[in-house]
């Protein structure tokens, strides 16, 4: 998992440069260029020094569960930024590193899923809402698949979809090898290949979902060439 946390950021940063806007907020340990004229700065990957006893006070502060896969990847790094653009994920920042993470638990959607064992992480990238680590019945290591929650049902169970990845390692698998081939081909002829990297979720219950994806990003392309 330990090379799969890093691969996952290399592909990340080929694809999406590490530019923010300078505040006074910016954590100078993560600079790697001067602000320009337009007011962005480039950041960098810094090997993360959280321990896991961190991610078990917020655990225990909202009664969640966490994969340990998920704690092993977050807190591998601090990163300021981890919109894959079909998945947002929680980023990491040294002054704050659970800042975000905390606020996807925050909210009044989350607390009406979490005593229903459904925990959210992140979010889509559609704005749908947010992806749920589906708790309901135990997994070792606490390994649950993933669903995405609709959030205009306001908790009801109506707005959980199908499972769209079997576990979080599948997940950070997928993405990984879809912002590595973003390089070379169309972003919805990458998509169909998540569903034999995680045959038992997204090529199983998640097919529909994803050839959803798939085929808004193929219209889009057709409507206006991106």
């Amino acid at each position: 998992m330990t090379d799969l946390n890093l691969w996952f950021h290399e592909a990340y940063a080929a694809v999406f440069p590490r530019h923010t806007v300078y505040s006074d907020k910016f954590p100078v340990e993560m600079k790697a260029s001067e602000e320009d004229s337009e007011g962005w700065i480039e950041w960098k990957l810094l090997k993360g020094t959280l321990q896991a006893s961190r991610y078990h006070q917020v655990e225990k502060q909202f009664g969640v569960l966490f994969p340990e896969s998920f704690i092993d990847w977050h807190k591998s790094y601090y990163f300021l930024d981890g919109d894959c653009s079909i998945i947002r994920l929680p980023a990491s920042n040294p002054s704050q590193p659970l800042e975000e993470l905390k606020r996807s638990l925050d909210w009044y959607v989350a607390q009406q899923l979490i005593p229903q064992q459904l925990y959210p992480f992140a979010e889509e990238g559609n704005d749908t809402g947010p992806l749920v680590f589906d708790g309901r019945e135990k997994m070792p290591g606490n390994e649950f698949p993933i669903r995405v929650y609709d959030h205009e049902f306001g908790g009801e169970l109506q707005g959980l979809s199908p499972i769209i990845f079997s576990s979080f390692s599948k997940l950070l698998e997928c993405l990984t090898h879809y912002l590595t081939q973003l390089k070379t081909r169309r972003n919805f002829e990458i998509i169909p290949d998540f569903f034999t990297i995680d045959p038992q979720g997204a090529g199983k219950t998640g097919v529909d979902y994803w050839l959803g994806w798939s085929g808004m990003q193929s219209a889009n392309f057709e409507r206006f060439g991106y």
